[in-house]
Parts: C-alpha cells; structure tokens; sequence
C-alpha cells in the first residue's frame, strides 16, 4: 500500500456558492494600487472589462459546469475551465510578466507536511508539461503564496494580430499554431518582444482545479482533494515584477522572455480573478447534502449529544 496517495474526495464539503470578484478597472486608464478589494461578479455576465495603466481589454471566463455554459471546450473533456484575455498593452513592460495562481493573504501560509507533498507533486507535473520556470512561494517577506511561470510561456494559445486586422473573438476555440508550439519547446529563445499595436489574445486552460465542486483532481501522489480544507479563496493574476529580493529589476526593453529567478517581493498586478467558495457551519450545508451524508452528519450529532459530559 502506498502510503503518499491520499483522496479527500469523499469528505464532506462544507462550503457555500461560489463567489467571483474582479479587479475593478480604472475608467481613466490609471494605475491601479495592489490589494484584495475587487468588484464582485456574475460569471454568466463574462466578459469584464480589464483597463488600467498597462492593459486594456477584456476578460473571459468559461466554466464546464457553469450554468448556461454552451462551450464544449473543443472536445477536451478533461479541462474543468478556461479563462481568455485579449486587448493591448498601452506601454512598455517594466519587468518580468507572470501569470499566477496565488492565494489573497499577506500572511505566510502555514505549511504541512500534506502541502508540501502536493507542492512537489504540482510542480513535478508542470516540469514534466515544459514549465520548468515556475516559481513557488508560501508567502511572507513581502510575497504573496503563490505558484506562478512567465505569463508567455505558461498561456496555452498566444495570438498577436497586428493593428488593422481583426482579433479572434472571444468565447471560441482557439487553435494550436506552430508559435506556440515554439513558444512551449524553446521559450528563452523565440525572442518575443512586445508590440503596442498589436492585440494580445491569450487562452489558459485547467485541468486540476474544480471551483464549481471546489476540488483539486489528477495530481500525481495526491488523486484528489477538498480545497475547502486550505483555503476559502484563489487567486489568477497577471503582474509585471518590479523588484526582486528587494531589488528593482532591470528595463527588459520590451522582451517578453525575461524571467524573475528571486522573490516577487515589488510587483503590478494588471489582472485578477478571485474565486471563493466560504465555509459553512454544518447545521447551515447539511440540507445540501446526499441522503447518504446527511443520515451520517445526524448520526454524529445524536452520538455527540449523547456522550456523557
């Protein structure tokens, strides 16, 4: 018996609706400071607007089990949901871009001997998948608990349509070309460099997280698990990093293929999407369960009611 899988599937999830906030764009196009609060959202009202000093665009989340979802995801039956980006960059970058899925505390997350076994089974998987740049945090010194890789590299689809020529339209399948498969293969070496005038349309796609169940599935080690049990809310984001270690980071003069080896410890984030599905006491998540679950949770109380004090 192996003694490192472990399968949280079965347990009891007590957690309520799934909760979707945004950053809130600038209207002027303007700066936007770092921090958690957002504007909460409809996933089935998707797009939303991105705008801010850097980009300018739309964001498109698709779920499978959202309902109303129409998009089959091109026959992918493993992926749980995609998000798509596209618009402009309205000026230069200032460092390294990274895309992240990171958790909204400033505080360093506490780590078990359970989460390092999945950080390592995570990060096993997304080397043996070509992102052998990701990075990992547990947070603190200034740092978000993060995992995160080279935005460029990490996206599954790129496509850049230079000005005058029309964009693909969001909320379809986006095909694999032959920059992206050199994009994946040999990232410091395709020589990306950003164009201001060209639209951006980027696609990344998800096959372990599940917000809709609020599951982790198919990671080596660990088959599944309930994320309720770590933590309430995640985080995508898109920043720019500005300082590592404490030490602002170079002009990369437009190359897209910069990577940040150090802490993330100074950054502009230019897009997030918060996903948050809060804990519910028992007596309020015990009518949602199965019959099967709900006999066991009255079971428990009755014993415990019953125990001697």
């Amino acid at each position: 018996m192996n003694s490192t899988k472990i399968d949280d599937s079965n347990s009891v999830v007590l957690c309520g609706e799934l909760e979707t906030t945004i950053q809130t764009h600038s209207p002027e196009g303007t700066h936007i400071e770092e921090g958690f609060e957002g504007t909460n959202v409809d996933l089935k009202e998707s797009p939303f607007l991105v705008k801010n000093d850097l980009f300018d665009g739309l964001l498109h989340v698709m779920i499978r089990d959202l309902p109303g979802n129409a998009y089959d995801f091109d026959g992918e039956k493993d992926v749980l949901w995609e998000v798509q980006i596209q618009g402009k960059f309205k000026r230069q970058i200032k460092g390294p871009i990274y895309y992240a899925l990171e958790l909204p505390q400033h505080e360093k997350y506490k780590v078990t001997a359970f989460i390092r076994l999945l950080a390592k089974a995570t990060l096993s998987l997304a080397r043996t998948m070509g992102h052998k740049e990701m990075h990992l945090s547990y947070g603190g010194g200034n740092e978000l608990p993060h995992m995160a890789g080279p935005a460029f590299h990490s996206f599954d689809r790129v496509v850049v349509t230079p000005e005058g020529e029309t964009p693909p339209q969001l909320g379809n399948h986006l095909p694999l070309t032959e920059s992206d498969v050199s994009r994946k293969k040999a990232f410091s070496k395709t020589g990306l460099e950003l164009d201001l005038n060209s639209t951006y349309t980027f696609s990344a796609k998800n096959r372990r997280f599940d917000p809709m169940q609020w599951l982790v599935v198919g990671v080596p080690l660990v088959r599944s698990f309930n994320v309720a049990r770590f933590t309430e809310s995640v985080r995508l984001a898109l920043y720019e990093v500005v300082e590592e270690s404490g030490i602002p980071v170079e002009d990369p003069k437009g190359n897209l293929t910069i990577i940040a080896t150090k802490k993330h410890t100074m950054r502009n984030t230019f897009m997030w999407l918060q996903m948050s599905r809060k804990q519910q006491h028992e007596h309020e998540a015990v009518e949602t369960l199965s019959p099967k679950r709900r006999w066991r949770s009255k079971r428990k109380s009755l014993k415990a009611a019953s125990s001697p004090k």
